[in-house]
């Protein structure tokens, strides 16, 4: 079934996105996914080396291994790729996502890293701002970093320089149980962004759930569990605060806002709306607690969709529905999705900024997201018609969501220190959903990230 991204993006979702969120553009290879040659630059585009040319020789890609459609996109990029640029080959390697950056990490220190790598928005600044890896400015003119969505391409840079490729993006969004949501006789559900539930709404809906719901049974589950634990952001941000200063130099998270989404998120447990296992540390993942019926409804990213949607191992509990976000002063999201990125010792690279290009090209990223289910960065693709493998309604849900992403959110989650930002959210939200106090665990994160900061 086609989507068209013109109606979330220019319609539904309007200036936001594209001007906000800056998610969703691309830039084009010198050579494209069919083997020509683009235009080449105008003299008034920058970057002096943005025409490649030709490139011959082998790099290593690694990327954790996601869904099927994920490994589709990327073979469908190293395929054309090399019968594009004969002499050239792209090693594939597939690593689980636990331990993937541990991996990284101990194969730059020892010098046999990938070339090129895989890396979430949240987790880049740690690698930009450490110098190891490649500056793309030379490879791109003007008018193709045009072609991105602004925001996006702010989240691949680190002091006004970009390091990588922002490939895709992706957010929250809710699904849930229609039959779950009759028995309960929860009659009327969100099907526009500005009909979100507020936070009391919500807690409406929670409360009928548990009603209806037998005690080894729950409401939901969030997807807050180990690095995604800066998700649990989204909350913060709707009751009206921020994680860090203006200037994005001190933690600003302890504060009314703060204390108000940390004691609403704390109220989950001591409602008993999550199952009790449904912690940060948890092994058991949002999308798992739905699939196996443990929870009438969970939060996910549009990039779980094929597992819920797949026909043989899917969801079985009957017809599910997805919905927004809820919101209390406003309406917020998660900034979700990856980035591409070279080492800057790759010892061809050229060849890994072409390959990069590549990868943003307009229909290889077009073929990645309809197969991934996941929202593109080419302002290029906000006016076609993605024809996603599964569930188009409900990538309708997080594209609207998406609009919602602000720039606060984009400058805060790709700050230099993120990657240990998130790692104290990890710890200390842990901790506060087994009891201590909320003043505590503020201070605490305000502590550790200050220090990250």
């Amino acid at each position: 079934m086609a989507l068209s991204r013109r109606d979330f993006l220019y319609g539904s979702l309007g200036t936001a996105v594209l001007g906000g969120l800056a998610a969703c553009s691309s830039v084009h290879s010198d050579t494209n996914s069919n083997g020509t040659s683009s235009a080449p630059a105008t003299p008034s585009d920058e970057g002096k080396s943005a025409n490649i040319g030709k490139v011959t020789g082998e790099l290593s890609f690694a990327f954790w291994g996601g869904s099927t459609g994920e490994t589709m996109g990327f073979t469908n990029a190293k395929k054309n790729f090399e019968a594009a640029n004969p002499g050239t080959t792209i090693n594939l390697k597939i690593v689980p996502y636990d331990g993937f950056f541990s991996g990284i990490d101990r194969g730059i220190q020892a010098g046999n890293a990938p070339d090129i790598f895989r890396v979430d928005y949240t987790t880049i600044g740690k690698y930009s701002q450490n110098g190891v890896l490649l500056d793309v400015s030379p490879y791109f003119t003007a008018s193709e970093v045009d072609q991105f969505l602004p925001a996006l391409w702010d989240a691949v840079k680190y002091n006004g320089t970009p390091y990588g490729v922002p490939h895709q993006t992706d957010t929250t969004c809710i699904v849930y149980s229609k039959k779950a949501f009759e028995t309960a006789g929860i009659t009327s559900v969100p099907t526009s962004l500005d009909d979100a539930w507020t936070w009391d709404e919500f807690s409406s809906v929670a409360k009928k759930l548990r009603s209806s719901l037998p005690s080894n049974k729950f409401p939901f589950a969030y997807d807050w569990t180990a690095a995604g634990a800066f998700r649990w952001l989204s909350w913060l941000y709707e009751a009206g605060g921020t994680l860090l200063t203006s200037d994005l130099t001190k933690c600003a998270l302890p504060s009314d806002a703060g204390t108000t989404a940390l004691d609403y998120t704390k109220s989950f447990f001591t409602n008993k709306w999550v199952p009790a296992n449904n912690t940060i540390k948890t092994s058991v993942y949002s999308d798992n607690f739905f699939l196996n019926q443990t929870v009438a409804m969970t939060f996910v990213g549009d990039f779980l969709v094929p597992e819920l949607a797949d026909p043989k191992t899917g969801y079985k509990g009957g017809d599910w529905g997805a919905t927004y976000m809820p919101r209390d002063k406003a309406a917020a999201a998660d900034l979700g999705g990856n980035a591409i990125v070279a080492l800057k010792d790759t010892k061809n690279p050229e060849l890994a900024a072409a390959f990069l290009k590549f990868l943003v090209s307009e229909d290889i990223m077009k073929y990645f997201c309809e197969q991934a289910v996941e929202l593109p960065t080419l302002k290029s693709l906000a006016g076609e018609k993605l024809a996603y493998a599964y569930r188009p309604d409900v990538v309708a849900v997080c594209a609207q969501q998406a609009s919602t992403i602000s720039d606060t959110i984009t400058k805060e989650s790709t700050v230099g220190g993120f990657a240990d930002i998130n790692t104290a959210l990890q710890n200390e939200l842990e901790l506060a959903f087994h009891g201590q106090s909320t003043s505590a665990t503020l201070g605490a994160i305000a502590t550790q990230v200050n220090q990250a900061l």
